[in-house]
């Protein structure tokens, strides 16, 4: 795609990550080519028959999840040379963990793209940083401390907004330009990008640093998506519970993290040489217009349309579609639906994969996470493949699953799937860069 008047090209030129597999992009990459598993008992809330007690959860009440390991920000901050202060490292440390995920994803991701600090160009430096949930780990606990009679922290509300990623990410890197939030539930990680795609596209911002962040893994938010029927409940291993496409799925498992991407105008990562993990071509979004939770395949179709065609290809071109894939009984049958819909008639039908079925669903963060992914996955020529699925439903049939083990293969386009409660979806579409 040659530039054309007002609508540069995008390229991505550095990936951040933290996720249920690791705290950077290597460790989550390397680990989910070789098909390991992110989730496991919950850890952080300390003795579960003591919190089960405690709230008196019902029987049946999830104890897994997808959590991030072994994070620490003050770390995190020394072992990538920020350009901070003691006072960015006391703020950070003593924040909601939702911000300290995207500030050290936002820090690798930098450095990965080689870009400098301080921006030389600050005011053409934009953050569109979005979470689902905000600091609900804050909220909850100022909640018991307010039930308890002491007295609340002043930095209650500044640690629990959900536009204070963004914020955070501003202020630790010097950037002047765009500062936003998108909040669209787990649709936001895949809107943040799409928004920052359009500011770069249109000239507003020169590099946007976007992406979702999300640590939602609390007593009262398990809880309630538990009483939607919406988590797994399976009694098996908590690796075997998170099993998109397959037959006897029944629920997601959360998760928590954050993924990152420098999206850059090609003109200026040329003009610094840059390395190109690949070039962002083309976004869809649409409503299903149908339900609060429920989905409705004709929004999914309708976006992946959108997507193709604000690309210029057609879906013979793609080679890869990374979904949406909660493990949700109708949210997967939906999905494939709408896949086979748009891409059913290709020759040689595209590869699609499904990172939650090692990481978890990460709420807010999951699609700039599965972004990320995707982008490896382009840039790389190779596909994670979908844990866990031993019996593909027949409701899912047709879908050329990446099954058992990685695959290589050339990934020339890609589209990765993003979807949300309200009826909000989005497509991204991927394109490894040409000249």
């Amino acid at each position: 795609m040659a530039e054309d008047g007002n609508r540069r090209r995008v390229v991505a030129t550095g990936l951040g990550l933290v996720t249920p597999l690791g705290n950077n992009v290597q460790l989550t990459w390397q680990s989910m080519l070789k098909g390991k598993s992110g989730i496991s008992t919950i850890r952080k809330w300390g003795d579960l028959d003591e919190i089960r007690n405690q709230y008196n959860l019902p029987q049946g009440f999830p104890s897994i999840a997808g959590e991030v390991k072994d994070f620490d920000i003050s770390e995190i901050l020394r072992e990538r040379k920020a350009n901070h202060t003691r006072d960015d490292t006391k703020r950070l440390k003593q924040t909601d963990p939702f911000i300290a995920h995207a500030c050290a994803a936002s820090l690798e991701a930098v450095k990965d793209s080689g870009l400098s600090l301080p921006f030389p160009d600050k005011d053409r430096v934009g953050v569109a940083i979005g979470s689902g949930q905000g600091g609900i780990q804050t909220l909850e606990e100022q909640h018991r401390r307010m039930l308890a009679g002491k007295k609340l922290s002043p930095f209650f509300i500044p640690r629990h907004l959900a536009n204070l990623a963004s914020g955070n990410v501003s202020i630790l890197l010097g950037a002047h330009g765009m500062n936003l939030c998108p909040s669209t539930a787990c649709a936001t990680g895949a809107h943040a990008v799409l928004q920052a795609f359009r500011a770069v596209q249109l000239g507003y911002n020169d590099i946007v640093i976007v992406g979702g962040t999300e640590a939602a893994i609390t007593p009262l938010n398990v809880y309630g998506f538990h009483a939607l029927n919406a988590l797994s409940t399976a009694k098996v291993p908590p690796d075997k519970a998170s099993r998109p496409f397959d037959r006897y799925r029944d629920g997601f498992v959360m998760a928590e993290g954050a993924g990152v991407m420098i999206l850059e105008s090609l003109a200026r990562a040329q003009k610094r040489s840059a390395k190109i993990y690949a070039e962002l071509i083309g976004c869809g979004e649409a409503a299903d217009a149908y339900h609060i939770t429920e989905p409705n395949v004709d929004g999914t179709i309708s976006c992946m349309r959108l997507a193709l065609k604000d690309a210029g290809i057609t879906p013979k071109e793609v080679d890869l579609v990374n979904p949406h894939a909660t493990s949700t009984p109708k949210g997967d049958a939906s999905e494939a639906r709408a896949i086979m819909a748009v891409f059913g008639q290709n020759q040689t039908p595209p590869l699609v994969t499904a990172n939650k079925s090692q990481i978890g669903h990460a709420l807010g963060a999951a699609g700039a996470i599965e972004a990320a992914i995707t982008v490896l996955s382009v840039s790389n020529d190779k596909v994670p493949p979908i844990s866990n699925l031993e019996h593909p439903d027949e409701d899912c049939k047709g879908l050329n699953f990446v099954r058992g083990r990685a695959v290589s293969s050339p990934i020339n386009v890609a589209i990765s799937n993003s979807a949300g409660f309200g009826g909000t979806n989005v497509s991204l579409a991927f394109r490894k860069f040409k000249e």
